[in-house]
């Protein structure tokens, strides 16, 4: 797949970023989330296909075709900053808030978002410009959602 060489590489121009580079993009964001506390639950993995799935309009099938090679650029990515740079740069306030809620939602997804997931969403807020109020405000929606869901989540801060 050539979306990820055409959504990194600096040296191509922004137009050629297609909207399913970018949701490809905040896939790999939350699959992060996913990976943060060392393992993916399989609430978790679910949680991911669900909301590529509802948000972001990747079909089951694509998910299956892109998950490994996700998990091999997250896993040589230096920072986040690959990820968010072009999320940031085509897209607007709400669809980056909306990203941040999705990513509470998926450290929620095991019933509980402990303090690195919180820092990586937090970094990835700041990456995008997403104002402290908006951060919470999704946090807190996230939260909610959960508990009427499941009826347990904590976020441990540690």
């Amino acid at each position: 797949m050539n979306w990820l060489n055409r959504l990194f590489r600096p040296d191509q121009p922004q137009q050629q970023t297609s909207e399913n580079d970018l949701h490809r993009a905040a896939a790999a964001l939350l699959l992060e989330v996913a990976r943060t506390d060392g393992t993916v639950d399989p609430a978790e993995s679910q949680r991911l296909i669900q909301a590529v799935e509802k948000r972001w309009h990747l079909d089951r099938q694509e998910m299956d075709d892109i998950l490994t090679e996700l998990e091999n650029r997250v896993d040589q990515a230096t920072d986040l900053f690959e990820f968010t740079r072009p999320l940031r740069d085509h897209w607007g306030p709400e669809p980056r808030v909306t990203l941040i809620e999705e990513m509470w939602a998926m450290a929620a997804a095991d019933g509980h978002a402990d303090a690195h997931e919180e820092h990586l969403i937090r970094r990835v807020s700041d990456l995008l410009y997403v104002s402290h109020g908006d951060y919470i405000r999704a946090k807190l929606k996230a939260v909610n959602s959960e508990q009427r869901a499941s009826g347990v989540f904590q976020v441990l801060n540690v």
